[in-house]
């Protein structure tokens, strides 16, 4: 260890985080602690340990975490520990989480080689005795074309608008805190993105569905499925039951989003 080690309690996320503190704590964060090791001068690695109120929340804040720092370049892998974790080799970090931590480790200088960050993965999870159960919810995507690792728990406006797409407005009632989960599926040509919200209520579930209806122009629109077009997003298409909604963005065209459809509607039943 190179330095103290530093806690922060929910009120002093920001302290740590600036702006970006506003995601983990959509995830019912209890606290943070963030010790640097040093071998030479040439590395120093940063373990943060995000300490959620359940394996649920780790999950979430960990499936954030690996969503908004991958890209073409990051050229990341799976890594077999409790739960698969994503290595990142070309920049030297690692992302994972058991029981209802969030662990991230990264490098503050140089690059750690692959089996530093393994090996203190390892160690880390060893002391960790939950090993912690994925959110039941995941089983309600679509499994056709999924992107393996890509399921993701969305929670917040600041969350969706990160992990799934930018809206000017909330048009999903996020403000009522629905439970969230999505994926990246691969089809001819075109990756895209299905989330399912669950809401408290049907009447919630109800408002969500006719905001995002109003805004799909022009849209096909029968009482519990619509399909259209929403700004650069040329193919749209959503399904409702109950309190539960199921939207996929960035299709291709609106017949591309009528053929999809089926998909999301055997998942809200």
């Amino acid at each position: 260890i190179s330095e103290p080690i530093k806690y922060f309690d929910d009120d002093r996320l920001f302290d740590y985080m600036d702006g970006a503190a506003e995601i983990p704590k959509s995830y019912s964060f209890k606290s943070l602690g963030s010790a640097k090791y040093q071998k030479s001068k040439d590395v120093k690695l940063e373990v943060a340990i995000f300490e959620m109120q359940s394996d649920e929340d780790a999950f979430g804040y960990y499936s954030i975490r690996v969503f908004l720092e991958h890209s073409p370049s990051s050229k990341d892998r799976l890594i077999p520990l409790d739960h698969p974790g994503h290595l990142y080799s070309n920049v030297g970090a690692l992302t994972f989480w058991k029981g209802n931590y969030a662990i991230i480790l990264q490098p503050e200088i140089g690059r750690p080689d692959d089996e530093t960050l393994i090996a203190f993965a390892k160690k880390i999870a060893s002391k960790i005795q939950d090993k912690g159960k994925l959110p039941a919810s995941l089983t309600r995507l679509p499994t056709q074309d999924k992107v393996p690792g890509t399921e993701r728990l969305v929670r917040g406006k600041a969350g969706f608008d990160a992990a799934i797409t930018f809206m000017p407005k909330d048009t999903f009632q996020l403000n009522t805190r629905p439970a969230i989960t999505a994926a990246d599926y691969k089809l001819p040509g075109k990756a895209v993105t299905t989330f399912i919200a669950t809401y408290r209520s049907e009447k919630e579930a109800r408002t969500a569905f006719s905001a995002f209806r109003s805004i799909l122009s022009p849209n096909a629109t029968r009482a519990d499925t619509v399909y259209g077009e929403f700004g650069r997003q040329k193919g749209c298409a959503a399904a409702i039951s109950g309190s539960r909604l199921a939207v996929v963005i960035g299709l291709s065209d609106r017949s591309q989003a009528s053929k999809f459809l089926p998909h999301l509607v055997s998942a809200v039943k």
